[in-house]
């Protein structure tokens, strides 16, 4: 490794370090070598803006400086040296203590060189948003804004006391905006939004103003598509985001707007979802910087993307960026959303299809994939159910060999295809067994009965059918029921770990009722690959965090996790809501990812786990997990 010359390294210190500039900020040199500088300054409110906070040219000055000099330690004594170009990518403001910049060289060419900087605080941890959303209660879709029924003044001294510096804050246009007279604002909304803004302020508290619900419907799970098939909702949604940008542009209590929460795009035949996403995105972003240069824009990932043909809906990704787009324009921040793994963290909820889970945090025994998995395989040609009879049938499926080093995922099926509207089918004593190279029995990978909480998923193609448990079974009261589907649909207990050179079979007992000439009812082992496999632990919860970040590091832009959270169910029973949370958190700030917890005040996932006007219910052992972690202090 190339190394300056210390006494050389400390002339030059000396040297610049008597620059003028430098001295008017503060600035100095503190260390200096082939490639690397860092330099330090203590923040005073003379370095402020008019908004008690430092001025981005401090950052930049800082910046530039640290990049600068470590570069020039790799050229000749007889070169000179000039800053070309400087991007800067600003995630939020500091208003004290010391700015610790180090620049780092990337890349020497022969007349050009590359390097990146870095700004920390004095305790080595760059600024990161530390945030909690409030709902309120857009999901209603309130035509009025929910004064004095969500939460109040104090909860932001409550979210500051506890360490919060900031608050997503979940917007429907219609609190701004009639469908009836478009382009005509409501004051009341705008009213309701200052009054906030002026809490956070008090408190300390920066706002992301999240486009929860536009014009078109909710977006998140596909509940609305006429944000992509109606050009003038997008319209709409331009013109609304370029007056909220208009009436707080030199606001320094709003950090930044979200433009769209979760967008799931609706487009024919799934032609360029993504390219609609980026389009829409890049005009809004276009139309806010007419009116404000000022804060941050977030811009989601793609959730999903919608067939407007079927309605199907798609959640893999579409691109090697994990269904990132890519925008122009300065201070953007690229937005993530984090709940794996998603039956633990949405269990007993039948909206998510996770009704019956009871999983813990954390499980050695749930192989999880942290670098995306696909289907492969399944056994087709097993065992299927005799349609004509109505009695419990034992069914097995095939063996499923697995021959690659790629197959180590398996799924654990019970599938019920064209039921028809009037059929149902029961499954019970599901399982899947596994044979060595030889075809030796070696264990039941695992089993159910259905007694008590199962982990299976519900899959309809076409979404058309219902899955749950049952009050029959073959031994018992209890079984898996599938019923009213018109095409393909399964309940899925995947992520099961196999081992190259075995084999797998799946086996139950079955019974059909009232079932079409054509459907289908069997056990199935189905075989997914992926590159990597992880226990449901923290190393998976950090593989797969990073796994969402790949974009970000690959593209040096900044990153925010815009919701995470677990639960309601996750913290009953001693199921690890507490511990999850604790170790996500964990992740982040290890890894200087700026982060947002989903929510506030609802039933589902809220620190507050009641649907009054204003929270009463507290969950008491997320409250305390957080003043521990943001804080350090423990209630007495």
């Amino acid at each position: 490794m190339r190394k300056v010359n210390p006494e050389y390294a400390k002339a030059i210190m000396a040297i610049a370090n008597r620059a003028p500039y430098l001295k008017l900020l503060g600035m100095k040199i503190c260390e200096l070598d082939y490639g690397y500088c860092r330099v330090e300054t203590q923040i005073n409110d003379s370095l402020n803006n008019p908004f008690a906070s430092v001025h981005g040219g401090v950052f930049s000055s800082i910046l530039d400086t640290a990049t600068f000099w470590a570069l020039y330690c790799c050229i000749g004594e007889e070169d000179g040296i000039t800053t070309l170009d400087l991007q800067v990518n600003n995630l939020a403001a500091a208003a004290s203590g010391k700015i610790i910049a180090e620049g780092r060289l990337i890349r020497m060419g022969r007349t050009i060189g590359l390097a990146e900087g870095t700004l920390k605080d004095e305790n080595g941890r760059q600024y990161i948003i530390k945030g909690m959303a409030f709902g309120n209660k857009v999901w209603d879709n309130p035509a009025e804004p929910p004064v004095n029924k969500h939460h109040t003044e104090e909860s932001y001294e409550e979210l500051a006391d506890l360490g919060f510096n900031s608050v997503r804050f979940y917007l429907n246009y219609s609190l701004f905006e009639n469908d009836a007279s478009p382009y005509e604002y409501k004051e009341s909304g705008f009213k309701w939004l200052d009054q906030n803004i002026e809490w956070a302020e008090k408190y300390g508290i920066r706002l992301v103003l999240n486009m929860h619900y536009p014009q078109g419907g909710y977006q998140s799970q596909g509940n609305g598509d006429e944000l992509w098939t109606d050009t003038e909702n997008q319209n709409r949604l331009i013109a609304l985001w370029t007056e909220i940008a208009r009436r707080y542009s030199d606001n320094p209590s709003v950090l930044g707007y979200g433009i769209v929460n979760e967008p799931v795009v609706s487009a024919k035949d799934y032609e360029d979802p993504l390219e609609k996403w980026r389009e829409l995105a890049q005009d809004i972003t276009d139309s806010i910087r007419t009116v404000d240069d000022n804060h941050l824009i977030f811009v989601e990932r793609m959730c999903a993307a919608e067939d407007t043909a079927t309605g199907n809906l798609q959640w893999e990704n579409f691109n090697n960026d994990n269904n990132f787009i890519k925008i122009n324009g300065d201070d953007i921040v690229y937005e993530f959303h984090y709940y794996d793994y998603h039956p633990f963290t949405h269990q007993g909820f039948d909206w998510a299809g996770t009704q019956g889970y009871d999983l813990t945090y954390p499980d050695e025994s749930i192989a999880i994939s942290t670098s995306g998995s696909s289907w492969e395989a399944a056994t087709f040609d097993g065992d299927s159910a005799d349609l004509k009879s109505e009695e419990w049938q034992y069914l097995e499926s095939s063996l499923m060999t697995i021959t690659e080093d790629n197959q180590k995922l398996l799924n654990l099926v019970f599938q019920a295809q064209n039921l028809g509207n009037n059929g149902i089918a029961y499954a019970d004593n599901l399982k899947i067994d596994e044979y060595d190279e030889n075809g030796k029995f070696v264990k039941t990978v695992y089993s159910e009965d259905f007694k008590n909480g199962n982990i299976f998923s519900f899959w309809s193609e076409n979404n058309t059918g219902s899955g749950g448990k049952a009050n029959i079974g073959y031994d018992d009261n209890a079984s898996l029921c599938i019923s009213g589907t018109t095409s393909d649909a399964s309940f899925g207990r995947n992520n099961l770990l196999a081992v190259k050179g075995h084999s797998y079979k799946a086996s139950g007992y079955f019974k059909v009722e009232n079932a079409g000439q054509s459907a289908v009812v069997r056990p199935r082992v189905d075989v997914w690959s992926a590159d990597e496999v992880s226990a449901f632990n923290k190393d998976f919860l950090e593989k797969s965090i990073l796994n969402n970040i790949r974009f970000s590091i690959d593209n040096n832009v900044p990153v925010y996790c815009g919701e995470f959270g677990a639960g309601v169910n996750c913290f009953k029973n001693d199921r690890g809501g507490d511990r999850w949370v604790s170790d996500v958190i964990d992740v982040f700030i290890e890894n200087d990812i700026s982060f947002n917890y989903h929510t506030y005040h609802e039933t589902g996932f809220g620190l507050y786990t009641d649907w009054n006007d204003l929270p009463t219910t507290l969950n008491e052992v997320l409250y305390e997990l957080f003043k521990v972690k943001l804080t350090g202090i423990r209630s007495p």
